[in-house]
């Protein structure tokens, strides 16, 4: 709840100062969250945005306590029912992610499970809180609306008048987003980029993120997550017995969905954290309505599914007498309520955190003061000096422009003089992954060192001010091509420009695009030099990354573009692959013009765009 430094605090940090500052989700601020991911991570920093997630999360957790408490009200005494439920609900709430899906199963299983008689108002009241569930979690995080969407589709599937109840959901669906979006402050006209954006997020995040740091010591856990969904939608299926066949398969097809979801959080980037994720399924068997004779076994599946989860909680650092600990949460509770009422504190709390972590020069905070401030992924810090304001790019930390689309975003919001940031501040190796900053959003790389030059750096951070477009139209060097034992060799750089390569070769294929649907992408990776190793994503390789640059057009040392790249070559998975990569020129002058106030409009627009182009034909490959 308290404000902190460091990549992961700084975007929960970032998504309430969005809010509270009033900017635009999808178009100024690009994330996995939406507007209302505050719900997901409340954090003090204003009293207003700490109310409203607070309020969100216990509206969450109230949701799923109900939806478990009800199922298992008819299966046990109330007293066994409530115990069993705090026990459920704290092992999921030690996950740092809302129970979304689970929500989405607790309303399909309870229709689902209802007499015939009962059946059309049970499923016209599944398509209406359905709909406004996954209108509400597309702007929690963007792809827990798409998995919401799914389970409730599919128990719609199983109930009555199909069409009609899908369309009531759909109807539903648009009319929560629609106002909860109009609710928060966002124009109308943003609604379709925040879902475009979105997409792409999601899309980017599955290709270029994957990774897998646990190795085989974690391959119980994907054995778990399948026996688990293989088990419950059987015993899903049979709990429906005397009902028809269609209602049977869309509760099994439920499990499924549910089982699906978590396992792609816990599996793109397989680590500690994400797969503790594992315990949001112990919802499942408590909320699939148990046959009388099927109630033992139900439990005991149950139980082992709850030691599971708590095995995997232990590896991400929770024991068992933390997780399950009454007074412990009965003194988080006191202490979150006593923040919500009098919440100066934890704000500048929070404050003196981050100051004391980043220690931002303050040669660089003058600097900064009073002007549009652009921040690459430290969000945080915006927080704490509130004399900056937020010129968000679009992406909100530059290690998620992962796609074209995205980087392009980001190029142009720096070369725009007019709604771009006028001053950008940047720390070193602030990215992710073993990859290298300055290809993490290569178009938006070329455009800030187009549009901005160093006004001050000391220690670990860089402070940047807007200029003039000093860059020239790209030209077109060579194209090279090599096979998979082959290393690229570069001819000497052009003089007074910057040299930038697309590189072919690395992106995603139709049969991979379709193995990333239960796998993750393969780790890309391109060796310059024969030495340094750089993971990058496979989408903006084509967009231009920058390879060598004129000493006297430079950042200075630590945060220098130039690469001085002699050769590359490329790998997937440590396996060389052949590629082919087309240079380009992009001239840049020596010194700056007079005055940035002289760019104009149209200027910004084309500046933004000052990459080689991406032909049709050059998008090979691509999905």
């Amino acid at each position: 709840m308290l404000a902190a430094p460091g990549i992961d605090p700084s975007w929960a940090v970032g998504l309430s100062l969005a809010v509270a500052r009033g900017l635009v989700f999808g178009r100024q601020v690009v994330f996995t969250y939406g507007p209302l991911g505050l719900f997901a991570v409340p954090v003090a920093v204003t009293p207003g945005t700490l109310l409203l997630g607070v309020a969100g999360a216990a509206a969450m957790q109230l949701a799923l306590v109900t939806l478990v408490l009800r199922a298992l009200r008819r299966q046990c005494p109330l007293l066994i029912a409530a115990l069993l439920t705090l026990v459920c609900v704290s092992i999921i709430s030690a996950v740092d992610l809302p129970a979304l899906d689970d929500i989405a199963f607790g309303l399909v299983a309870f229709a689902l499970s209802q007499p015939d008689a009962r059946m059309p108002r049970a499923t016209r009241t599944l398509a209406l809180a359905g709909g406004a569930l996954a209108g509400l979690s597309l702007l929690v995080i963007f792809s827990d609306g798409i998995g919401v969407a799914a389970i409730v589709a599919a128990g719609l599937l199983g109930g009555t008048s199909r069409p009609r109840h899908l369309a009531l959901g759909a109807i539903s669906f648009v009319v929560t987003i629609t106002l909860a979006w109009l609710a928060l402050g966002q124009p109308l006209g943003a609604l379709p980029d925040y879902v475009v954006n979105g997409l792409s997020i999601v899309q980017g995040y599955v290709d270029a993120m994957g990774q897998n740091l646990l190795g085989v010591t974690g391959e119980w856990q994907l054995a778990a997550v399948i026996v688990s969904a293989a088990a419950f939608a059987a015993a899903a299926w049979f709990s429906l017995a005397d009902a028809p066949l269609r209602r049977r398969n869309a509760l099994a097809g439920s499990v499924l969905l549910v089982h699906y979801f978590i396992a792609r959080e816990m599996f793109v980037r397989y680590t500690a954290g994400h797969a503790a994720v594992m315990a949001l399924l112990l919802a499942v068997p408590l909320l699939i309505p148990w046959r009388r004779g099927q109630r033992v076994t139900g439990f005991a599946m149950a139980t082992g599914l709850a030691a599971a989860s708590m095995a995997v909680l232990g590896v991400y650092g929770y024991a068992v007498g933390v997780v399950v600990d009454p007074s412990g949460r009965e003194k988080s509770f006191a202490f979150d309520i006593k923040t919500v009422i009098s919440p100066q504190n934890a704000i500048a709390l929070g404050t003196a955190n981050i100051r004391d972590g980043d220690a931002v020069p303050a040669a660089i905070v003058g600097r900064l003061t009073n002007h549009c401030v652009s921040v690459d992924t430290e969000i945080s810090v915006i927080f704490a000096y509130p004399q900056w304001r937020w010129c968000p790019i679009g992406a909100m930390q530059s290690y998620v422009a992962y796609t074209t689309r995205l980087d392009n975003l980001d190029a142009a919001a720096y070369a725009n003089a007019r709604s771009g940031p006028d001053r950008v501040l940047r720390q070193v190796n602030s990215t992710i992954d073993e990859r290298n900053p300055i290809w993490d959003s290569p178009a938006a790389m070329l455009s800030l060192l187009c549009h901005f030059k160093e006004i001050y750096a000391a220690g670990q951070w860089q402070a940047l001010a807007r200029i003039p477009d000093r860059c020239g139209e790209p030209r077109p060097l060579a194209t090279l091509h090599s096979d998979s034992l082959d290393v690229v060799q570069f001819p000497a750089p052009p003089r007074r420009a910057v040299l930038v390569a697309q590189v072919y070769g690395l992106q995603l294929h139709h049969r991979e695009r379709l193995e990333t649907l239960f796998a993750r992408a393969a780790e890309r990776t391109i060796v310059v030099n024969g030495a340094a190793t750089w993971r990058v994503p496979p989408d903006t390789v084509t967009d231009g990354l920058i390879l060598d640059v004129p000493a006297y057009a430079d950042y200075a040392a630590p945060f220098s573009f130039n690469l001085a790249t002699n050769s590359i070559e490329a790998e997937v998975n440590g396996i060389p692959v052949p590629i082919t990569v087309k240079l380009w020129s992009v001239p840049i002058r020596r010194g700056y013009p007079a005055s940035p106030s002289s760019q104009r409009p149209a200027s910004a627009h084309r500046a933004a765009t000052k990459r080689p182009a991406v032909s049709a034909d050059d998008r090979h490959g691509r999905a």
